[in-house]
């Protein structure tokens, strides 16, 4: 009997799987990263659509989205490079906010953290992208 309290739906620009362990994620995300045009990705519970992480890469930069419901709870990642980069985004080119970008190893951790907590990750710092009241 498969148990799918750990697994993940893992959906790129390519693929839609099931990863059934931390590593199998991470693993999707380098080589994604050495994609030429780079990649979108998204996780969520194997059950649920939300909460969900969006993780853009390109090389070795990322910008990380955190969804925590539908109602349009949204987090963005905030980093500190100094360059603009050019990610996919629902299968447009979409120029990132230099403060937007993080390492790639960041954007990893906070996978990481995510498939253990499925909350947003504590590891990077977040800029919270609806208005509220």
């Amino acid at each position: 009997m498969i148990s799918y309290d750990k697994m993940m739906r893992v959906s790129t620009i390519n693929s839609d799987i099931i990863g059934q362990s931390k590593a199998n994620i991470v693993q999707m995300i380098k080589q994604s990263a050495t994609l030429p045009q780079g990649d979108e990705i998204w996780v969520s519970s194997y059950q649920e659509p939300y909460p969900c992480l969006s993780i853009l890469i390109k090389g070795k930069y990322a910008c990380v989205h955190y969804f925590q419901n539908e109602e349009g709870d949204v987090w963005q990642s905030c980093g500190d490079f100094n360059k603009e980069v050019v990610f996919l985004a629902d299968g447009e080119r979409w120029t990132a906010p230099e403060y937007t970008i993080i390492p790639l190893e960041k954007a990893i951790d906070c996978t990481e953290e995510f498939w253990d907590t499925l909350e947003r990750p504590k590891g990077i710092k977040w800029e919270a992208l609806w208005e509220e009241g």
